[in-house]
């Protein structure tokens, strides 16, 4: 007996010896280096508590759930637990779109692990293990309210609403979960910060259970799936992607997640607001294994066959951050070996932003031999007054002094287009101007206005290159030939030298 008591005290000592001291912060990164990378934080508070899951950017086109998500990865707790993924779907971030491969809020069902998105869907389900409770940050359109008042203002928009599945949900174990009561006094406390009425959030329970539901989908949500299997108090928490600011939409969600950690008694230390513009200062780049320090906006040289791994990336921000080696690898090659297959760009991003540019050249002259794209549509400079149309061209065209080329890609497809051209183009398709050659600006390096395109969330700076822009994406009406939105122009150059133009017109 006096033997294994004092095994059990070694044991226990033993634990105790290896256990963190709180509060502490552990930070595990999933899939690093890949387009689905998966950052948790688990924040153990002071004092022990309730687990709070926060996740933001299961869809990637709405920012002010995943740039409120990541504030809350640096927090300090007094007492409880969170756990944060500020962007669980990396890939449909960085292409600011509602999905990657598919919804990844629609991939909680029974067919887990056909898409390669589903490992990161596992990691959350195992996330939700550990938790008390669940919230899944969304920004959706318009602004619900249980009357209907007119399009933007009815029972069916998402916007600035919490949601959930049942007022009150009957686990498979018998307990009953109330999720209008804290649902309700957390819309209480917010609508007092809010202040304003026009943009207050509402109550909707989408009754996802109920067979006459309209909302179906909703059975392969993350919140229904952690209702179901879990029987975690699950709620969505949607801003307006009508609100006027991206900081506002940021805002009202911090000030659903604060009164949420309130309710459920998970005390922080400090919240905060970090939005200023993403900026690249350098980059740490291996050229055949040798460490070279390269500037935003210089030159990293290296010749055709050379492998270069990006190893390290100096920003103002230390998450989001990609880094694109155009032509080759794909959206995120950081961290990765690759071979140099013609001369190029480095692309630096937060989230979705460009935030610095890397070019990349033949370190000798007998490198520069064929370069990059295989076959390429290419069209030759038109006669005027006619405009030629872009079609699928095999001519090489040869910029020069007074002939600029326009350099871009159309679904992924290189396309070299002189100036004077038009290009015609499907509301489907997805567009990208690389580079402007010729011309006289006086630098080689010119830049490419799409003329009414404004970055989502950026600063407009009138050079779009390195920009994956969809033809559904916001364009101002005034910049078209009509006012209706059927063509743009497209400058080589600024506003005080343009050197070249082309249109695009839509069909």
């Amino acid at each position: 007996m006096k033997k294994t008591l004092t095994l059990f005290i070694l044991l226990v000592t033993a634990a105790l010896s290896f256990a963190q001291t709180r509060p502490y912060t552990k930070n595990e990164v999933y899939f690093k280096g890949t387009e689905y990378e998966l950052e948790v934080y688990k924040i153990y508070g002071r004092q022990d508590g309730k687990t709070m899951l926060v996740i933001g950017g299961i869809q990637g086109d709405e920012p002010g759930g995943f740039l409120s998500a990541d504030l809350y990865s640096d927090m300090r707790l007094e007492r409880g637990n969170l756990i944060v993924v500020p962007r669980a779907n990396f890939k449909s971030v960085i292409l600011f779109d509602r999905e990657s491969e598919a919804d990844m809020n629609r991939r909680f069902t029974k067919d887990l692990g056909v898409m390669e998105m589903d490992k990161v869907v596992a990691v959350i389900v195992d996330l939700m293990s550990e938790s008390d409770v669940f919230l899944n940050l969304h920004d959706g359109w318009g602004y619900h309210n249980p009357k209907y008042i007119d399009q933007w203002r009815n029972p069916s928009r998402f916007g600035q609403s919490i949601i959930t599945d049942a007022d009150i949900f009957a686990c498979d174990d018998g307990r009953m979960l109330d999720l209008k009561t804290p649902a309700k006094k957390v819309l209480e406390a917010v609508n007092k910060s809010i202040g304003e009425e026009q943009y207050f959030m509402h109550y909707f329970n989408t009754k996802t259970e109920d067979p006459l539901t309209k909302f179906t989908d909703m059975r392969k949500t993350a919140t229904y799936y952690a209702l179901k299997h879990f029987c975690l108090p699950s709620f969505g928490v949607e801003s307006s992607k009508n609100l006027p600011s991206l900081e506002l939409k940021v805002l009202h969600h911090n000030y659903a997640v604060n009164e949420f950690m309130k309710y459920y008694d998970i005390v922080p230390e400090h919240p905060r607001i970090f939005l200023k513009a993403p900026k690249l200062n350098y980059a740490v780049i291996k050229v055949n294994d040798e460490v070279v320090t390269v500037e935003n906006g210089k030159t990293l040289f290296a010749d055709r066959g050379d492998i270069i791994e990006i190893t390290n990336v100096d920003a103002n921000y230390d998450r989001g951050i990609s880094c694109d080696i155009l032509g080759m690898g794909d959206l995120n090659d950081c961290g990765k070996r690759v071979e140099v297959k013609g001369e190029s760009r480095i692309v630096f991003r937060k989230d979705n932003q460009k935030m610095g540019e890397i070019k990349l050249a033949y370190k000798t002259k007998t490198a520069a031999a064929p370069v990059k794209q295989p076959v390429q549509p290419v069209v030759k400079a038109p006669e005027q007054p006619k405009q030629p149309v872009v079609q699928s061209g095999t001519e090489n065209l040869v910029p020069s002094k007074t002939n600029v080329v326009f350099v871009m890609k159309v679904n992924g497809v290189e396309r070299r287009v002189a100036s004077g051209g038009v290009v015609k183009l499907k509301k489907t398709d997805v567009i990208e101007f690389t580079e402007a050659l010729g011309g006289d600006f006086g630098s080689p390096d010119v830049p490419v206005n799409v003329k009414g395109y404004v970055p989502a969330g950026a600063v407009n700076n009138g050079d779009d290159r390195g920009y994956r822009i969809r033809m559904t994406d916001y364009f101002m009406l005034k910049y078209s030939r009509d006012g209706k939105g059927s063509a743009y122009p497209v400058i080589a150059g600024n506003s005080r030298n343009e050197i070249g133009e082309i249109w695009l017109e839509i069909e």
